[in-house]
């Protein structure tokens, strides 16, 4: 009778070992599970109150609270000197305690909030490259600590780099890539999540061109392209072309829409979303959280938002 026993016991575990039998039903590896991708906006510092009210909206059960994983807070611009930074006054909101509301809100939806830093010159009504320069090339260790300090200072997630220059300006591509590496390090010490923001072609600075010897430095690279990109548009204008360009750091692309158009290119926003949803791998970003266009206050649109956050298909 022991012999018995035993012999079944012997047969009963080369079954489980064989897997011709098993104790409970095995879960889907993680590999087999969709890839969460990226998806961003921003809260303009001219349009505080507005986007606040926005992000808890809801269209129809649904809203940005439900579909986002980064919110930039674009609050911050360098010190004329360029050492350090300063806070932007244009108009609405951007105390201590409004970011504090916002980062407290990013928490309970589980959004990631960041700190970030422009150099839109209201004096000059355009984008100033050589200030943006004196602060990441002239004073990189500085402008560095003061982006960490005022990060850590209030408890944000991370750091948006919004860097912009036009003209041809990749001569400046060197130094920019050593600060973006040098404060890369810095915030991966502390396990923090750095953006940028980038041209969407050869052009300007920073721009497509660049983004090879971007991409192992950052979490996520925003292509702006917004209302000249798209869903079959043509060339490198393509949302698949700009997939193609980014390589195999796909995952860390997101695709800029225009939340204050209805349509773009000859499609819909609904279209493009759909197609990013469908057939896309990257994430995306949206300019802004205003949402200026009824089109992106609508459930459709939103759920297409949260099925490419959630990994599309």
């Amino acid at each position: 009778m022991i012999g018995a026993r035993l012999v079944f016991i012997a047969i009963l575990c080369s079954l489980l070992l064989s897997g011709c039998i098993t104790s409970s039903p095995q879960s889907p590896s993680q590999d087999s599970a969709p890839a969460r991708r990226s998806v961003m906006t921003w809260v303009p510092p001219y349009a505080v109150g507005i986007s606040k009210a926005r992000l808890n909206e809801s269209f129809d059960g649904i809203g940005m609270k439900d579909a986002l994983s980064d919110l930039g807070l674009q609050f911050w611009e360098p010190s004329p000197d360029g050492k350090g930074i300063q806070r932007v006054q244009r108009g609405d909101d951007t105390s201590d305690a409004a970011i504090i509301e916002l980062r407290d809100w990013g928490r309970a939806h589980g959004v990631r909030v960041l700190l970030c830093v422009y150099n839109y010159n209201v004096s000059k009504e355009a984008w100033d490259w050589p200030w943006a320069r004196a602060a990441f090339a002239d004073h990189p260790q500085e402008f560095s600590k003061s982006l960490i300090d005022e990060m850590e200072r209030l408890e944000l997630d991370g750091i948006d780099l919004d860097l912009e220059g036009n003209g041809s300006l990749d001569g400046d591509k060197e130094v920019y890539l050593r600060f973006v590496e040098g404060l890369s390090a810095e915030l991966r010490a502390r396990g923090k999540h750095l953006t940028i923001d980038t041209f969407a072609y050869v052009w300007h600075a920073p721009n497509q061109s660049w983004w090879k010897q971007l991409f192992p430095l950052v979490d996520g690279i925003n292509s702006m392209g917004y209302e000249e990109i798209g869903a079959g548009a043509e060339e490198w204008r393509s949302f698949a072309a700009q997939e193609d360009a980014s390589g195999g750091n796909v995952d860390k692309l997101m695709l800029g829409m225009p939340a204050n158009k209805d349509e773009w290119r000859g499609k819909t926003a609904i279209e493009h979303l759909r197609w990013l949803h469908d057939h896309g791998r990257a994430g995306m970003s949206l300019w802004d959280s205003k949402l200026d266009a009824a089109a992106w206050r609508t459930r459709e649109a939103w759920a297409l938002v949260k099925g490419i956050r959630d990994g599309g298909r």
